[in-house]
């Protein structure tokens, strides 16, 4: 869904090291592909610049889970959501709801899998359902690559 249509409150950016293949991230370290980065600013301008490929869609899982204490039970119920930016936009995936009665803290938890065209240039956890002004605190975060699919990508980088 497009983050625009959403009010969310972000709670912490996730860290690259989750979302970026680990492939990419040595990438820079390389000498030869430094090497190309610095060849391709050199061209000169004349040179046609080749139609981009759009890239394909690829799916990837993440699980994520917080932990919200407010300080007076909430009337709505609050929700835990990763908003994220690709080459397509900027979306907003709902992880899990929960409606508190009584209790003034709760744990907001799930498994989602994004359909992400291109890189991922940023990854945010946020938070929706809560009014203006009401007060809550975040007691732990975290936001991690699904397993079984960081298991699959550490064996293509290996």
């Amino acid at each position: 869904m497009p983050s625009k249509l959403l009010k969310l409150k972000v709670l912490a950016d996730v860290p690259r090291t989750e979302y970026v293949d680990p492939s990419k991230q040595s990438r820079s370290l390389d000498k030869g592909s430094r090497l190309d980065f610095v060849r391709m600013l050199r061209k000169s301008a004349k040179a046609e610049a080749p139609t981009p490929k759009r890239a394909p869609k690829v799916k990837k899982t993440f699980n994520a889970a917080v932990w919200l204490r407010f300080l007076t039970p909430p009337e709505q119920p609050v929700s835990l959501w990763i908003m994220y930016r690709d080459d397509r936009g900027e979306f907003a995936v709902m992880v899990d709801e929960a409606k508190l009665s009584t209790s003034t803290s709760t744990m907001l938890s799930g498994c989602v899998t994004l359909e992400v065209q291109g890189d991922i240039t940023y990854m945010k956890a946020c938070c929706g359902g809560t009014r203006d002004g009401e007060t809550f605190a975040v007691e732990e975060l975290y936001v991690q690559r699904h397993a079984s699919e960081q298991a699959a990508t550490n064996q293509r980088s290996a």
